[in-house]
């Protein structure tokens, strides 16, 4: 398994953030375009993480996927290191790789619990 290249993250984490002008975006779409550049395995979590941790710079919200009660709710704390443990734990939990339903969901602050998908 290879390391995502700097074009590689960068388009990635461009592509992610601007899908979330429309809707919001889940942790299983960061992890299909990671692993689509670097293959399925063990270190597919570190680069996930670190794309989460960009768009958070950038401005997305993690909260709850939409399927919880129908809408998509920003978590109370928008810490990025507080949301990398927290999705690192549940994704270890988890025992799978996350799939459309699993663990996090990320929008912008605007759409709040109006979203659904």
């Amino acid at each position: 398994m290879r390391t995502l290249t700097t074009p590689e993250f960068t388009q990635i984490v461009d592509d992610l953030y601007l899908e979330a002008d429309d809707d919001v975006v889940g942790l299983w779409e960061v992890v299909k375009l990671v692993g689509d550049q670097v293959g399925e395995g063990g270190a597919i979590q570190g680069a996930c993480l670190s794309v989460v941790q960009a768009l958070m710079n950038r401005g997305l919200l993690a909260g709850d996927p939409p399927f919880h009660g129908g809408e998509w709710e920003p978590w109370p704390n928008q810490d990025t290191q507080y949301v990398s443990d927290r999705i690192r734990r549940e994704w270890e939990r988890l025992g799978h790789t996350p799939s459309i339903p699993d663990i996090v969901w990320f929008g912008r602050p605007s759409l709040g619990a109006s979203t659904s998908r």
